[in-house]
C-alpha cells in the first residue's frame, strides 16, 4: 500500500509524473504505473486506489478526456480517498471532478522543482498526517443491510450445542435475530442435511439477516473428519446463499510471517473465485516450541493482510490472541494500533468469543464483531450478565416476563413451549438487549467505563484497566 497514488494520461504527463513521484517519494511512499511490471493492471490499479492515502491526478490536454482516468478517479471518489489534483495545461478537469481543489502549476514540464509543485506535496503531505490521525471506530459494517457495531453473531453447529442445526436455524428465523454465522459443514449432502435448513437460511436472508458462512474447518477438526475438503466448501459456496463467507483456513500456517501472509492471500483469491459476496480472510498464527501461539506476531499479520485485501471483516481466533483474557485484551489493542495506522477503518472479527465479558474487554480493546456457541450451550443471567448451565435456566426464567422479545414472552407463557426452546430466546433476547448496551457504552468513554464496571467485579475492574492502560 503506498501513501499516494499519482494518476495521469500518458499521452503529455508521463515526465511530469515521474518528476512528481520522485518528489513526493522523499517523505511518503508513491505508486504510480510505471511500478507494473507484469499481472493484471486494472486489478492493480484498483488495489492502490483502495488502499492509498490519497490520490493526485495529474490534469492535462490528454487527461481531459481519458476514459481510463475518469474510471480511476470514480473509484477513488467512491473510497472515499482525498483526491488533489495538480493541473499543468489550461484546460478544464475531467467531466464530474470540476469542483475539486486543484493546485495550478500551469508550464511546468517535470524539470524543475516549481514553488508551486513544492506547495502541492505540502498540502499532500497535511492532508496524510490528517489521515494518520483521524482513524476512527465506524458506527456501522458495510455488509448486507448494513449491522451496528459491534456485533455478535449467533453461530449454528452441529459439535457440542443443544439445538441441531435445523432447530437453531429455525429458532433464530423465529426470534428474528440480525447476525447469524453457519457452517458449511452442515450443508454437506453426504451428511444429509435437514430438509428444511436452506429453505430457512434462504427466508431469514429475505427478512434482512446478515448471514456469515463459516468454512466447515472448526467441525472438522473437533471430529477429525478428513472427509471434509475445500472442494466441498467450494460446492456449497457456490449454492447456499450467503453475505460474505470465510475463507478456507489454515489452521497450521507457515512459521514465516511471509509465506504464511503469501498463502492467505491466495487463499482468498481461490475462494473469491466461488462466490460473489465477500472472503473474510482468517489469520492464524504460528506456534513456538512450548505450543502456544505467537500472538506477538498477530498486530503485524492483520496489519499486512488488511493492506493486501482490504476484506470487509479480517478475523482471527480469540483463543490464539493469549492465554487468559487479558492478555488477549492486550494483543487485541496491538492489532487494533497497528490497523489505525492505514488509512481506513478495517473491522476485525473474533472467533468463538460468546462469552459477555470477553466480548466487551475485546470490543473495548478494539474488537469489532465476534460469533459464539454459548446462547445454545449455556443459559444467561441478565442481571449478573453470566452464563450457566443449561439445566440452571428455571433459576433465571423470571427474566423472561421483562424480556424485549415478544417470541421470548411468548415461550415464557405458553405451557407446550420446550425447556430448550424457552432456555434459547431467554439468551437470544439477553444478548440482543446486550449488544445494544454496548453499542451505546462504546459512544464515549465516561460511558463505557459505567457499563465495565457494572459488568466486571471490582477488584477484576482494576485489573482490566492494567490491561488496557488509556482505555478503561
Amino acid at each position: 500500500m503506498a501513501d499516494v497514488c499519482i494518476l495521469y494520461a500518458r499521452g503529455d504527463a508521463r515526465k511530469q509524473a515521474a518528476k512528481l513521484a520522485e518528489l513526493i517519494s522523499s517523505r511518503w511512499s508513491v505508486w504510480w504505473d510505471v511500478k507494473i511490471d507484469v499481472g493484471d493492471y486494472r486489478r492493480e490499479i484498483h488495489k492502490q486506489l483502495s488502499l492509498a492515502g490519497c490520490v493526485v491526478p495529474i490534469w492535462s490536454a490528454s487527461a481531459e478526456f481519458s476514459d481510463v482516468l475518469h474510471d480511476e478517479l470514480s473509484l477513488a471518489a467512491k473510497r472515499g480517498t482525498p483526491i488533489l489534483p495538480l493541473r499543468i495545461q489550461e484546460v478544464s478537469a475531467p467531466l464530474g471532478f470540476g469542483a475539486l481543489q486543484m493546485t495550478d502549476a500551469i508550464g511546468w514540464t517535470g524539470a524543475d522543482r516549481s514553488s508551486e509543485v513544492l506547495d502541492h506535496i505540502n498540502r499532500v503531505a497535511r492532508v496524510l498526517e490528517e489521515r494518520k490521525t483521524s482513524v476512527a471506530r465506524q458506527p456501522a459494517l458495510a455488509l448486507g443491510t448494513g449491522i451496528a457495531l459491534p456485533s455478535l453473531f449467533f453461530s449454528v453447529s452441529s459439535y457440542e450445542t443443544r439445538l441441531s442445526p435445523g432447530s437453531a436455524v429455525d429458532a433464530l428465523n423465529l426470534f428474528g435475530a440480525r447476525t447469524v454465522l453457519i457452517s458449511a459443514y452442515d450443508f454437506d449432502r453426504d451428511r444429509s442435511p435437514p430438509r428444511g435448513l436452506l429453505p430457512t437460511v434462504k427466508e431469514m436472508r429475505s427478512r434482512g439477516t446478515t448471514v456469515l458462512l463459516d468454512s466447515g474447518n472448526y467441525e472438522k477438526a473437533r471430529r477429525s473428519d478428513q472427509k471434509w475438503t475445500l472442494k466441498k466448501y467450494h460446492e456449497i459456496l457456490a449454492r447456499v446463499p450467503h453475505d460474505a463467507a470465510f475463507c478456507f483456513d489454515d489452521v497450521d500456517p507457515p512459521t514465516n510471517p511471509t509465506r504464511a501472509i503469501i498463502a492467505l492471500l491466495k487463499a482468498i483469491t481461490r475462494d473469491q473465485k466461488q462466490t460473489k459476496q465477500p472472503i473474510i480472510p482468517v489469520v492464524h498464527l504460528a506456534r513456538d516450541r512450548s505450543g502456544n501461539y505467537r500472538s506477538d506476531m498477530a498486530a503485524e499479520l492483520m496489519k499486512q493482510v488488511a493492506r493486501e485485501s482490504r476484506p470487509v471483516l479480517l478475523a482471527i481466533p480469540e483463543r490464539e490472541l493469549g492465554l487468559g483474557i487479558f492478555a488477549r485484551a492486550a494483543t487485541m489493542r496491538k492489532i487494533r494500533e497497528a490497523l489505525n495506522t492505514l488509512y481506513y477503518y478495517q473491522p476485525v472479527h473474533v472467533l468463538g468469543t460468546g462469552n459477555p465479558a470477553s466480548i466487551a474487554m475485546l470490543a473495548a480493546a478494539g474488537a469489532d464483531t465476534f460469533d459464539g456457541l454459548e446462547w445454545c450451550r449455556y443459559v444467561a443471567d441478565g442481571e449478573t450478565k453470566t452464563l450457566h448451565h443449561f439445566h440452571l435456566y428455571e433459576l433465571f426464567r423470571w427474566q423472561d416476563a421483562l424480556a424485549s422479545s415478544p417470541v421470548t414472552q411468548a415461550a415464557h407463557v405458553d405451557p407446550d413451549a420446550r425447556y430448550a426452546a424457552r432456555t434459547v430466546f431467554h439468551n437470544l433476547d439477553f444478548y440482543t438487549r446486550w449488544i445494544d448496551e454496548l453499542q451505546l457504552a462504546l459512544l464515549d468513554d465516561k460511558r463505557l467505563v459505567e457499563f465495565m464496571t457494572g459488568l466486571l467485579p471490582k477488584n477484576t475492574m482494576i485489573l482490566a484497566r492494567q490491561a488496557l492502560p488509556g482505555v478503561l
